[in-house]
């Protein structure tokens, strides 16, 4: 018994479609997705920090008290006063990119971790690695 060619041109048809179909499906859940944003926070002339970017959920309870911006040793030193309003304890992680006079960032790779008791307020510090800062922002992801 023979198949007419025009049952199975069809059908193989089919099969390609549908297993494009699952590749195209299995492909879209590798899209990246940045599951823990980060809030970024500018440091202003009057050393206080604004909100630039983020809204990172598991900080919404840390609030950036103060800031501070001093040379030393011909390097600029950064310190972020921070308050957890909330009464739980939270886990942050935390890490001070550095602009230089042109505008330019570096990008620090590196992300310190800190527990904020509930209601309690911490210093976060860091130091220029590469002395030529002007500026800082801080940015703060939760855990």
């Amino acid at each position: 018994m023979t198949i007419p060619t025009t049952l199975h041109f069809p059908l193989v048809m089919n099969s390609k479609i549908i297993l494009l179909s699952l590749a195209l499906i299995a492909l879209s859940g590798c899209a990246t997705y940045n599951k823990n944003p980060a809030t970024t926070y500018e440091s202003e002339e009057d050393a206080s920090l604004t909100k630039i970017a983020g809204g990172d959920n598991k900080t919404k309870n840390i609030v950036v008290v103060n800031s501070f911006k001093n040379q030393v040793n011909g390097k600029l030193m950064a310190k972020a006063e921070i308050q957890n309003q909330s009464s739980k304890p939270t886990i942050i992680l935390y890490k001070f990119d550095w602009v230089a006079e042109d505008g330019s960032v570096e990008n620090s790779p590196v992300w310190q971790n800190a527990t904020i008791n509930g209601k309690e307020m911490q210093t976060l510090q860091a130091i220029d690695p590469r002395g030529n800062a002007v500026d800082f922002r801080l940015l703060l992801k939760g855990i």
